[in-house]
């Protein structure tokens, strides 16, 4: 009887032995899975959009910095626009009235009228206009607005004159050098915006002289004709078609800028 315990108590020592064994070798098995569960504790994971209702996933370490962004393009745009501000700031726009002055400065000389021109024709003459100063395609800016300054001047001169007799009413007259006078004003402004610092007279003396002899010539003609009623109607009419190719000049400029 004390054999069969005893080999019976053996034989369960001989069992919990092996499960002991078996309990020791699957934690041994279970301790290389967890060490690969390790490494993921220090990654991050980052996710960028790909379109609507995707994603694409990246996996990156926690030691690897992401780029650095671009500057957002509105923000690039500011600048560009900033920039032109600036630069274009440094020109000259004239007023919207400025050609607006130009069809009443028309108007005028045209109720100024009083004889006709076909009565007159044997006092027609050429005074040789500088056409070219306010047609040439090679034209500049600001040489185009010293030719219009310096026009708008001789004629402004020319029909401001008090010791020169004309034919017309002093409130059609006083009218029209009103208008010039506010027109020369912005030119002259938009003219040493244009130039900067550098002298008009200078920089612009060929075409203005240009422009200075040809009224030369017509106040010679006037002086000629003794101020005559057919010779006044001549230069109106000239300095009528000069207002009508400064509108021109304007409007090329305009569509330039």
């Amino acid at each position: 009887m004390v054999g069969k315990c005893h080999s019976k108590v053996k034989y369960e020592n001989i069992n919990e032995n092996k499960k002991r064994s078996r309990k020791e070798k699957g934690i041994q098995k279970m301790e290389p899975r967890a060490s690969l569960l390790k490494p993921r504790e220090h990654i991050k994971v980052f996710t960028l959009p790909r379109g609507r209702g995707s994603h694409q996933h990246l996996s990156q370490s926690s030691s690897i910095r992401p780029a650095a962004m671009p500057l957002p393009l509105a923000f690039l745009v500011t600048l560009v626009v900033l920039s032109c501000r600036a630069t274009c700031s440094l020109g000259c726009e004239l007023p919207p009235t400025h050609s607006l002055g130009n069809r009443r400065a028309l108007l005028l000389l045209g109720q100024m009228r009083r004889v006709s021109l076909f009565s007159c024709l044997k006092d027609r003459k050429d005074f040789g206009f500088p056409q070219e100063a306010l047609d040439g395609e090679q034209v500049q800016k600001a040489q185009a607005i010293a030719v219009l300054h310096e026009m708008t001047r001789q004629i402004y001169s020319l029909f401001s004159t008090k010791t020169w007799p004309a034919p017309w009413e002093k409130s059609l007259v006083d009218k029209l050098c009103a208008g010039l006078h506010e027109q020369l004003q912005e030119l002259r402004a938009c003219l040493s915006r244009e130039v900067g610092e550098q002298e008009p007279a200078m920089v612009l003396e060929d075409s203005t002289l240009a422009v200075s002899k040809h009224f030369h010539r017509i106040s010679l003609y006037l002086q000629e004709k003794k101020f005559s009623p057919c010779a006044w109607e001549v230069v109106r009419a000239e300095i009528m078609r000069y207002f009508s190719s400064s509108a021109n000049l304007l409007e090329r400029i305009k569509s330039e800028e």
